[in-house]
């Protein structure tokens, strides 16, 4: 398909299309005259009449990325700047489900639509916190196309469109099969995968006024550990700037009596070996036991997946349609959670009664076989023989939509009921036993330094647990739109609506966690359910000629924190033959999340850099964080600044900038805590030390904190030129981030984490360039994918000395061959990372050694499908 910029009006598509192929910018006399909804807008409009800033994924681009996945699709969107997970992030507590936010805003503030409407969330938060839509449960062959707004849009659509909204439109009316399998796998680490999917469709809305379309996606796919690639297997980065021995444990056998100079088990555990603790402490002496934990250590978990859609209209008169949609997926995926239960001091389990932990004493008692003191020895220990701990997550996942809509010659209309779930079940295998572990201590009947313990001893210590999770959202809603009155310079349009939704929430633990018999707990308690009741209005107005002004305002009120009002004013303006302006100025509003605002309570383990650690200042020690929510809470709001310019200078030719502000206020997040721990003095009261000064306990609660702003600039440019027997397109989409300020804790100066990993890592450069080449029945395609460098704030420079400030920049090339010679059959073969290219290394990553964020370890990866048309 041709690109055609050729009138004054058509410049105007490229609103829709700046960020797209060249084969999005098709229009063609008959599609000039038909009025469509585009994302972001209740208006229906000629395409050449909008001026929405777009950027448009449609089938060729999907097919020519290669991708199998939405998840992966998404994840390379350039305005996915950062703090953005995938199933990478194996330690989260909704681990195997991915994400998008963009413009490095996190999921929360990036609204996901599903042909237009809202879909529900995951059972269980992104970092305790964060509600978010899981991309692993949509299809990505029944997409039709992506419609990436890249504005705010809570003028529409409400909460959550503060950096965008992508709305993901299936397709339908389709009247044909198609079958597609696929199979791949990575050059190390196998990572092998198998894929498949069917779509088809009976009867034709026009000729027979009715259509059935369904569809059904599966994926399997081998699970990927740190230990099956060259760049983690080690868990040794000493020979890389800033690199320590962060892959290993030196947990794992320590008498504590002396916690300045532990002294290594005679016998090290399990797979443990001594070594000097100068391995993990520069300087320090003495010896630890210690072993490497990378085989535990998850890169991608495994996974398994069914997704099926099926979507149904009848036309019931000339102008009146019913219409449905349902949406099912069952997403099982799983990963080695972490190493075998290491014990020793901070060691806790839950109480109920007060939602707080108690401590459990690791220490051999005054009598016992070991301990030939007169006082308790403290050690610590892993419980090699138990095994290594395996989480498997289960989803199942749906959605039913059904509406009325009505086109006639004056009026649009349209009425929706909707209900979605998502419904979580997560299991964790070779936990310990709280109660059972007191016991053996104090009868000494459990061999800590020996190993010889027989398996019904070691099975007595052993529980499973299962964790629950869900989210219900349910909705009606109806809109309506017409043109008051034909102008002059065109169309006085107007459209209008009202919209109630139910969301609840309900993430639960195990019944062994709850009874205080699970050691060492993790915990995201939160029930919350709520109500929303909206109406909004939307004007467009041509004010002179080729000058449109788009005026909108929306009114939410919800039933626990209150009411918010978000208007919004843009406009599009044509220049001679090939100029297009546009800006808009917007108010938006980010509702508290169910976790942040309802009952919840959180008990979670991380990491910082403490200073002041007794043992080894200046190194990584893990804590346990206690979060509550906060009914007090006000909403987040944003102002959202964008203004952009097109030029085509020619057929088939376009460049597009973009400039866009988002201030928000108000916005919401626990204290950081690495500034509290490298404040203390401020904050004494919210730290809890052992007995030695060694960090255990920070305590946290939600918040409105201040203000956070950030700025930057996308281009996007298209160049399409034809051969003589072949056509060559080139696409180039770019996005920077000049600013992203936010303060560390309320009432301290802002940080600007624009560049740096204080924030999350936020390149300040993230680039997309295609180029495809089609001749005859073969089509090629090549992508390199860059990111910037950034500065390295997290693992500092006096915290590691020798830290090297800049992680490094990264370049992706990508490949794909494609060809139709066989009639109704097409042969793709898409290599990613083509050279084999390993993450740039970044100490804060940990024992992964690179931001997942950001980046993957797949490593090159090939796979090879085959698709036919009946």
């Amino acid at each position: 398909m041709k690109s055609k910029f050729f009138t004054l009006s058509t410049i105007a598509a490229g609103l829709i299309a700046a960020s797209a192929s060249p084969a999005l910018l098709a229009n063609d006399a008959s599609s000039e005259l038909e009025r469509i909804s585009v994302t972001g807008s209740y208006i229906k409009r000629a395409q050449n009449e909008d001026a929405t800033p777009l950027q448009i994924i449609d089938a060729s681009d999907i097919s020519a990325s290669g991708e199998i996945t939405l998840t992966d699709l998404l994840r390379d969107l350039t305005v996915n700047t950062g703090n953005s997970y995938d199933e990478q992030y194996t330690s989260s507590f909704s681990a195997g489900s991915a994400s998008v936010g963009l413009r490095g805003l996190s999921p929360k503030n990036t609204l996901i639509l599903v042909n237009g409407q809202r879909v529900s969330n995951y059972g269980f938060a992104l970092g305790t916190q964060d509600t978010f839509v899981d991309l692993n449960a949509l299809p990505l062959g029944a997409v039709e196309r992506i419609e990436v707004l890249k504005d705010g849009a809570s003028a529409v659509y409400g909460s959550d469109a503060i950096a965008g909204v992508i709305n993901i439109i299936l397709r339908n009316n389709v009247q044909s099969t198609q079958f597609r399998a696929g199979v791949g796998g990575a050059s190390e680490g196998s990572l092998t995968q198998y894929s498949a999917g069917v779509i088809s469709g009976f009867g034709d809305i026009a000729g027979d006024g009715y259509n059935l379309t369904f569809s059904y996606d599966y994926l399997t796919r081998e699970r990927l550990n740190a230990d099956d690639r060259d760049f983690t297997r080690s868990g040794d980065f000493r020979d890389k700037p800033g690199g320590r021995l962060s892959g290993w444990s030196s947990q794992g056998g320590n008498y504590l009596s002396d916690p300045q100079n532990p002294q290594a088990f005679e016998n090290c555990p399990g797979i443990s070996e001594k070594r000097d603790r100068s391995d993990f402490t520069p300087g320090a002496d003495g010896q630890v036991c210690a072993f490497n934990a990378q085989p535990y250590n998850t890169l991608q978990p495994e996974v398994e997946r069914h997704q099926f859609s099926l979507q149904g209209t009848l036309q019931l008169t000339e102008d009146i349609q019913a219409y449905s949609d349902f949406l099912y997926s069952n997403n099982r995926s799983s990963h080695v959670f972490g190493a075998p239960l290491s014990v020793g001091a901070g060691l806790r389990a839950y109480n109920e009664e007060t939602g707080s932990l108690v401590d459990i004493p690791v220490e051999l008692p005054v009598g016992h076989p070991d301990n030939p003191g007169s006082e308790a020895l403290p050690f610590e220990y892993t419980f090699f023989d138990v095994g290594e701990r395996v989480k498997a997550n289960k989803q199942d996942f749906h959605r039913f939509l059904a509406g009325v809509n009505y086109r006639g010659l004056d009026w649009d209309w349209s009425v929706n009921v909707l209900n979605s779930q998502s419904r979580q079940r997560e299991y964790v295998d070779n936990f310990i036993n709280r109660y059972t572990f007191e016991d053996m201590l104090a009868s000494g009947e459990y061999d800590f330094f020996n190993g010889n313990n027989d398996p019904a001893t070691i099975e007595a210590l052993r529980i499973d647990t299962r964790r629950p999770g869900f989210y219900e959202l349910n909705s009606i809603n109806a809109n309506a739109s017409t043109i008051l009155k034909e102008l002059d310079n065109g169309p006085l349009s107007v459209a209008f609506g009202v919209d109630w939704r139910e969301e609840e929430m309900d993430a639960g633990t195990s019944p062994e966690v709850l009874s205080g018999t699970e050691l060492r707990p993790a915990i995201n308690l939160v029930k919350g359910k709520r109500q929303v009741a909206a109406g909004f209005v939307e004007l467009d107005v041509p004010v002179v000629e080729n000058l449109n002004v788009n005026l909108a305002g929306r009114y939410d009120h919800y039933d626990d924190f209150g009411s918010a009002w978000s208007p919004k004013v843009a406009f599009h303006y044509v220049l001679g033959d090939d100029w297009l302006l546009r800006g808009s100025w917007s108010r938006g509003f980010r509702a508290p999340s169910l976790p942040e605002i309802a009952e919840s309570n959180t008990i979670s383990y991380g990491s910082v850099i403490d200073p002041n650690d007794p043992i080894n200042p200046g190194a990584s020690r893990g804590f346990t964080q206690v979060r509550t929510g906060n009914s007090e809470l006000d909403a987040e709001r944003s102002t959202n600044l964008n203004a952009g310019i097109i030029w085509s200078p020619q057929k088939g030719a376009s460049i597009a900038v973009d400039v866009f502000e988002i201030e928000q206020d108000d916005i919401i997040a626990p204290d950081n805590a690495q500034f509290i721990v490298n404040n203390e003095g401020l904050y004494a009261d919210r730290i809890q030390r052992d007995d030695a000064g060694r960090l255990q306990i920070i305590s946290n609660q939600y918040r409105n904190q201040g203000t956070r702003s950030t700025r930057g600039f996308d281009i996007d440019a298209n160049y399409q030129v034809q051969l003589n027997n072949s056509t060559l397109q080139f696409q180039s989409t770019w996005s920077r981030l000049l600013e992203y300020k936010q303060a560390l804790v309320a009432g301290q100066e802002p940080t600007d984490g624009a560049g740096s990993n204080i924030l999350g890592a936020l390149p300040k450069w993230k680039g997309n360039n295609q180029l495809r080449w089609l001749i005859s029945d073969w089509q090629w395609g090549v992508s390199l994918n860059y990111t910037s460098s950034y500065e390295q704030q997290v693992a500092t420079q006096s915290s590691n000395p020798g830290l090297d400030e800049k992680v490094d920049s990264y370049w992706q090339v990508d490949s794909q061959l494609v060809y139709q010679g066989f009639g109704d059959t097409q042969l793709t073969l898409n290599i990613s990372n083509l050279f084999d290219e390993q993450p740039p290394f970044d100490p804060a990553g940990g024992a992964y050694g690179y931001d997942m964020t950001q980046y993957n370890l797949r490593g090159r990866t090939a796979n090879l499908s085959i698709v036919h048309n009946f």
